[in-house]
Parts: structure tokens; sequence; C-alpha cells
């Protein structure tokens, strides 16, 4: 734990410590909030019938799906930054001899991204209550809280399996991006799975962000209970575990074949 939060605090002090940078990002939040927000507002107040089980509202829909898909990207990007910059500077050999092993150091060397992620998903909901009228009245925050950290884990189990890729192939931006549009496709994020083709709608139902994204509408924006959420979050839970565990033997057995190799350090 004293180890974890020596790369937090190290991280946040990073990150702090380029004030315009981090001020910068937030106003980028608020200013990407206000093109949904006209988004929405150019197609009207109207109920859409698509919309109808997720609150019916176009401007709430498109904000959760944006703040649940900011995790998707820290989990995409985090990991295989760290395994490329390891490799650049020559370091990824001496971290891969400490006690605590490099899957775990890359966990606690993306604690930052995600908390700070956790703040933009606050600051989004926030600004969405108070400038854009969105109704959170009935909003169910405890089990929106627990779809978001269930969400973190599955995408981080994603974004080591895309770090191990990346421990191979040593670039992989093309593909990284085209499994961001993938998930932005099939997740759900700015339309409903519901208005795709059937065959489409059974490859979104193995996405972990169409189930989070469904959950997390429906516990923010219609207040359903845990029990009303019970499958779902099972679902994301199976996932979870699932992906996480997938995540870390995949990379474990990629090091060590690199290792073999000696190609672990390659840049």
């Amino acid at each position: 734990m004293n180890l974890a939060w020596a790369f937090f605090k190290r991280d946040a002090v990073t990150a702090l410590s380029y004030r315009v940078a981090f001020l910068a990002q937030l106003f980028g939040n608020i200013a990407g909030m206000g093109v949904f927000y006209f988004i929405a507002k150019t197609v009207g107040p109207q109920q859409l019938p698509a919309l109808a089980g997720q609150g019916g509202n176009l401007f709430a829909f498109l904000m959760v799906g944006i703040v649940l898909s900011d995790c998707v990207g820290i989990s995409l990007s985090t990991f295989a930054l760290q395994v490329r910059e390891g490799q650049f500077t020559g370091t990824l050999e001496a971290t891969l001899i400490s006690p605590v092993g490099l899957p775990v150091m890359m966990i606690y060397s993306s604690l930052w991204s995600y908390f700070f992620c956790f703040i933009r998903f606050v600051l989004y909901l926030t600004l969405g209550s108070v400038l854009f009228n969105v109704s959170l009245r009935n909003a169910n925050l405890p089990v929106a809280i627990l779809i978001f950290f269930l969400t973190v884990i599955c995408f981080m189990g994603i974004g080591i399996l895309w770090a191990s890729v990346v421990l191979i192939i040593k670039r992989g931006d093309a593909v990284m991006n085209a499994a961001g549009y993938l998930f932005l496709l099939l997740g759900g994020v700015l339309f409903p799975v519901s208005v795709m083709p059937r065959w489409l709608q059974t490859i979104a139902w193995f996405v972990p962000l169409k189930h989070a994204l469904e959950a997390m509408r429906l516990a923010l924006l219609r207040g359903y209970s845990f029990q009303a959420l019970l499958p779902q979050l099972g679902l994301l839970s199976a996932f979870a575990a699932v992906l996480l565990m997938a995540g870390l033997i995949t990379f474990s057995a990629t090091v060590r074949a690199a290792k073999h190799n000696g190609t672990l350090s390659q840049s």
C-alpha cells in the first residue's frame, strides 16, 4: 500500500506541477460538454423512441457515454505507453527484476490517471446537472460509482492485454486507434446499440462497455437499484475478473518470451 501511495503521489505532483496543461485539460472537458449539448439542442427537446429505455434525453445519453468511455481511453493508452517508455529509456529490464514485478508497477503507475478520470466523471455529472439541466434527482450514485470501478477493472485488463501486444510489435498506434473506434461503435457511446443491425448487436454483447453504459444510464438517469441492475453488474464482474486475469497472465507470458528472444528492450 505504501508503494502504491508513493506512485500515486509522484504522478500527482508531476501532473499538478504543469498547471497550464492541467487547467487546459479541465477546460477542454467543459468545452466538450458544450459541443454535445448543442448537438442535442440541434435535435431538439423531444423524447427519442430509441432512447426511451435509458431516459429519452439525447444530451443526457451522450453525457454518460462520454463520461464512461473516458476510462476506456485511459486503459488503452496508459499501460502501452509505460511499456514503450521503458523500452525507449532502457529501464524496462531493470523494472522487471524489481521484487514488485512489472504488471503490479504498471497498475500502480496508472492510479493517478484513473483517479483523475474519476474526477472528470464527477465533473461531467456536476456540469451536466448545474449548467446543462440534466436531471440527476433520481440518480443512484453508489451504484453508479460501483459501475464506474467495474468498468475500470474490465478495461484495465484489456489495457494490459494491449500492452502485451505493444511489447512484441513495438508500435501499435494505428491498431489502438482502430480498437478505440470499435469500442465507440459497439459500446453504445454516441447512439444506442439497439439501432444497429442484429448481427452487430450480437457482437456488441461481448463488449463490456455496452453493459457498463446501459447500467450507468439506468442508474444515473432512471435511478435503478442494485437489485434491478444485478444482471448487468454480474456480467461486468465476470468480464472484470476474466479480462484482468487474462491481461496479467498474457503479459507475464509475453515478458518471458521477450526475455528468451532477447527483444525485451528493443525499441
